[in-house]
């Protein structure tokens, strides 16, 4: 038991439950909701008018009819109107809501779509993370289902299963749900204690001096690590490519690429990654280009983990990689013909 993210059609997927993302009125115009309709016909219509109004992050059941599923758990999520609290609450609440349904209705197996990305607006990863975010937090306390998020992508690349399984592999055991009052005790703990914090940095008693006694010749012995642009130079002079290569698959102007390796302009992370992707960069170089950049991988953001995850297992193809970042509806990167 346990919790995947894999390739397939929630028509045609095997569970015992599949959840059908719809409004309050089961009305059907849409998205899954209205291939799920159209599949089954009017006995649906027809069991959904028997039901109450369905209310936002709330869970209600119908029979699976004609579909591989035994039933059908219909939920609503909430429209997005700028940064929302209550609507990341309420789209929680109707992976958490559905998955107690199936668990009250016996099921074994329960198959999700990804809701609320596209009909109602929630920003790409704020859906994607609020989905792995409540799943895990349902199938911890009770590991007694499965749970499967479905993307869908018509291509039928058979590299496809396999990279899905790879990614979700490295989130498992590389993800951190997003805590707040960790963050914010992290702050706290480093303004409480500037000498621990100083003592972190490498040559501290150089920048220490420096910042007490601001003289030149205490600046000509602080050592800087590669800047930026130096540390790309270098990877590119590395991997044998052209600029115009590398600049052409972001579909960058050569300009704007000048201005990023002569270190006029700091790239943007997905900028980064981009680079990093056309280098063919290792994990321990993707996350050193970042830093120089200024970022860092994030653990709580399923973004960088996806991202990270095609990169520890040496998936560099854009195409793969595009296609994937469309399917879970995240940012694509610079370049990308989605």
């Amino acid at each position: 038991m346990g919790f995947r993210i894999v390739h397939g059609d929630i028509l045609d997927f095997q569970a015992d439950a599949i959840v059908n993302p719809t409004d309050r009125w089961y009305s059907g115009d849409g998205g899954v909701d209205c291939q799920i309709h159209n599949a089954v016909g009017s006995a649906l219509r027809e069991a959904t008018s028997r039901l109450a109004q369905l209310h936002l992050g709330e869970a209600k059941v119908t029979d699976g009819f004609n579909l591989k599923a035994r039933y059908i758990i219909h939920t609503s999520a909430p429209h997005w109107h700028g940064e929302d609290n209550l609507a990341e609450a309420l789209l929680g609440s109707c992976y958490r809501n559905s998955i107690a349904t199936a668990r009250l209705l016996g099921c074994r197996s329960i198959a999700f779509p990804l809701i609320g990305s596209k009909g109602k607006g929630i920003p790409k990863e704020i859906a994607l993370t609020t989905a792995i975010d409540a799943i895990y937090e349902c199938i911890d306390e009770n590991n007694d289902i499965d749970v499967s998020l479905l993307i869908y992508n018509e291509k039928t690349d058979p590299r496809y299963d396999e990279l899905l399984e790879s990614v979700q592999s490295y989130i498992a055991e590389n993800y951190e749900p997003f805590d707040e009052d960790l963050e914010e005790g992290m702050a706290v703990s480093q303004v409480a204690e500037p000498a621990a914090f100083m003592a972190s940095i490498p040559r501290a008693m150089d920048v220490h001096d420096l910042i007490y006694h601001p003289t030149p010749g205490r600046l000509e012995k602080i050592e800087l690590d590669e800047d930026f642009a130096t540390t790309l130079g270098r990877h590119i002079d590395k991997s044998g490519l052209k600029q115009s290569d590398i600049y052409d698959q972001l579909e960058m102007s050569k300009t704007g690429f000048w201005k990023i390796i002569k270190g006029k302009v700091n790239p943007n992370r997905l900028t980064v990654f981009a680079l990093a992707i056309a280098l063919r960069l290792d994990l321990e170089q993707t996350e050193d280009l970042l830093m120089k950049a200024g970022y860092a991988i994030n653990r709580s953001s399923v973004q960088d983990m996806v991202l990270a995850g095609l990169i520890t297992n040496g998936i560099y193809d854009r195409n793969i990689i595009d296609d994937l970042l469309y399917d879970l509806d995240l940012m694509p990167l610079p370049g990308s013909a989605n």
